[in-house]
């Protein structure tokens, strides 16, 4: 029994992060001692590599909007550990996170004794559905943890499932191309159920056709966006012939956002939601996502672009976004294409300080120093040395871009908004 919250989640996090299983029996019966809480609400699964959580909160932002009571499940966090589990705005209160790890530290002991251990992501997960039954949500979007076949959360069946896009991230544990990816996010796609995607690579359509086929799923693909441009603190963009806006900033956040909307009109379609085009609007214009292109002040921007293709991404919305010399702060976890990582930084920083934090699978701050071709870069270990050398820097020609992990991010925004 645990007496704090910092201790329940000390414990949890302690625990294996992900469970190397061949299929989801084990949490289903871990699902069943609890009555199967996950399946008293109705959900919309959220998968991809990059975009799942800015795609997952601007549905639930939308959903609330249009009157529900909406769960909200994502990973990781930027501002605090509830952050993974809340409903509308509100992050699950302290005292029942307490309540709930201290009652899942119990049942793991006792599940233990005849099945393997539950993980770090299936406790959270199992939580979370609990949480979201007892509190009677409307709607939940749950966003997948890593993968999507054998994923805890994969124990749903949704009102629809989305791919966001394939990226190579987690290529140890999903494979090392992208039709290896694709093949294990697609496993959240089930019978009969609509599937969405925003993945524009032709070579994967032969494969996503083939599952929509063998599911007698609905498939729905999103194109037609047009003239995306950042202007001020927002994101323009046509999608289908309809000019909308985002206060989330990037042009990769028109696509997700697209996906939004065609996510919202197949609600309305199938199910009968009727949400407003006003209401989508509204859900888009309003959206506050820490850690992702998140101006703190006008030359400090915080970004949690973590591989090869979310910096690709972060290095378009950056020039888009200002013409000043950008000082990058950077670090990474060791398990990244570190070296394809630090060449998209070269191509546009003007200075970049390597820094670590306390985490096991950080990089050394060294190494990926040595990995930059640039000549303007230093290394400096504690991350808030190398924050505060990068804001030294700082005049009316100079803007420093915090980038990498979002453990790192999660981090330097604690620095920065409460001196810390």
């Amino acid at each position: 029994m645990f007496n704090s919250l910092d201790e329940a989640i000390l414990w949890v996090t302690s625990q294996k992060k992900f469970s190397k299983r061949f299929d989801l029996e084990d949490m289903a019966d871990a699902l069943l001692y609890f009555n199967n809480p996950h399946k008293n609400f109705k959900v919309i699964h959220v998968g991809g590599t990059n975009g799942k959580g800015s795609t997952s909160v601007a549905l639930k932002n939308i959903l609330k909007f249009h009157g529900l009571k909406v769960g909200l499940y994502v990973s990781p966090f930027v501002v605090k550990f509830n952050e993974r589990i809340s409903i509308n705005d509100e992050y699950i209160p302290d005292d029942k996170l307490l309540e709930l790890l201290n009652m899942m530290y119990d049942f793991n002991i006792f599940f233990s004794k005849t099945h393997k251990p539950l993980s770090f992501f299936e406790i959270i997960t199992i939580i979370s559905f609990i949480y979201f039954n007892e509190e009677n949500v409307d709607i939940a979007v749950i966003e997948v943890g890593l993968g999507g076949r054998l994923d805890a959360t994969n124990v749903v069946t949704p009102l629809l499932s989305i791919v966001t896009n394939i990226q190579k991230d987690h290529m140890k544990e999903l494979g090392n191309t992208y039709k290896k990816i694709l093949k294990e996010k697609l496993g959240i796609m089930k019978y009969r159920i609509p599937f969405i995607t925003a993945i524009d690579r032709e070579e994967l359509m032969p494969i996503i056709k083939e599952f929509s086929f063998a599911y007698e799923s609905p498939l729905y693909l999103v194109r037609n966006l047009k003239n995306v441009r950042i202007k001020n603190n927002s994101t323009l963009f046509t999608y289908k012939g309809i000019k909308y806006e985002t206060s989330l900033i990037g042009f990769h956040q028109a696509k997700n956002m697209s996906l939004v909307i065609e996510t919202i009109h197949i609600l309305n379609e199938t199910y009968n939601f009727n949400i407003l085009d006003e209401t989508i609007r509204k859900g888009l214009l309003n959206i506050h996502w820490p850690g992702r292109f998140e101006i703190i002040k006008e030359d400090i921007i915080l970004d949690g672009a973590h591989n090869r293709e979310g910096l690709e991404a972060l290095k378009k919305t950056i020039n888009a976004y200002t013409a000043k010399d950008v000082v990058v702060v950077f670090t990474a976890m060791h398990d990244k294409e570190t070296d394809k990582m630090i060449e998209i930084l070269d191509s546009f920083a003007k200075k970049i300080i390597f820094t670590e934090i306390e985490y096991s699978r950080c990089e050394n701050a060294n190494y990926l120093m040595n990995l930059s071709q640039i000549s303007d870069k230093i290394s400096i270990i504690n991350p808030i040395n190398a924050l505060e050398k990068a804001f030294s820097y700082i005049d009316n020609k100079t803007c420093v871009l915090i980038c990498g992990s979002l453990y790192f991010i999660s981090y330097a925004r604690k620095y920065l908004l409460k001196g810390e």
